[in-house]
């Protein structure tokens, strides 16, 4: 997974890449830790997914541009609309599957 620091860097991400994995995490949250390799593990089993983070205090307007409150959050945005969203107790079959799903909408 990338580490993205800035709100233009994160939108050129997500308007370059059809499929998109977006990790928000907080920072001294170990929760937020564990769960970004995780994520990073199941983001790594698609390679036509675009993955990246980023810290909510890296970059304030995520909170309010993305409606994100609280970490861990992980997005799944398909040609820039959010299609899946996990939000502190993140289920990772939910989120594979998830995935999955919107992966075989690209390669059809």
């Amino acid at each position: 997974m990338h580490h993205l620091t800035n709100i233009k860097d994160i939108e050129q991400a997500i308007a370059d890449n059809r499929l998109c994995l977006f990790y928000i995490k907080a920072p001294d949250c170990g929760v937020c830790n564990v769960m970004l390799d995780k994520v990073e593990i199941v983001a790594d089993g698609f390679s036509s997914l675009c993955s990246f983070y980023t810290d909510i205090v890296e970059e304030p307007l995520i909170a309010s541009h993305f409606l994100v409150y609280s970490g861990p959050t992980v997005l799944l945005l398909m040609d820039g609309k959010e299609v899946y969203r996990g939000s502190q107790f993140i289920d990772l079959e939910e989120l594979q599957y998830n995935i999955n799903r919107y992966n075989e909408l690209i390669i059809r």
